[in-house]
């Protein structure tokens, strides 16, 4: 529940930062909350993709333990 929770929360602000970069992109010269939200943006797309591989490795994780436990029975 805490890693649905988590998930949510930075895909929303990944999207949020996306549409706040692409208006800063058209202004010039570009000012430091540019620059300021370029580092967030990769900050929160590198949280997301762990996050994420974090979770599909516990899911196989967990299928594995049910296929052994299903192999045993």
């Amino acid at each position: 529940m805490f890693t649905r929770t988590v998930l949510t929360i930075f895909t929303w602000a990944f999207v949020l930062e996306l549409l706040v970069l692409t208006y800063y992109l058209g202004k010039e010269p570009k000012p430091f909350e540019f620059y300021l939200n370029l580092g967030l943006t990769v900050f929160t797309a590198v949280v997301l993709i762990f996050v994420v591989s974090k979770e599909k490795r516990r899911k196989e994780l967990e299928e594995r333990e049910i296929e052994e436990k299903k192999k045993e029975r």
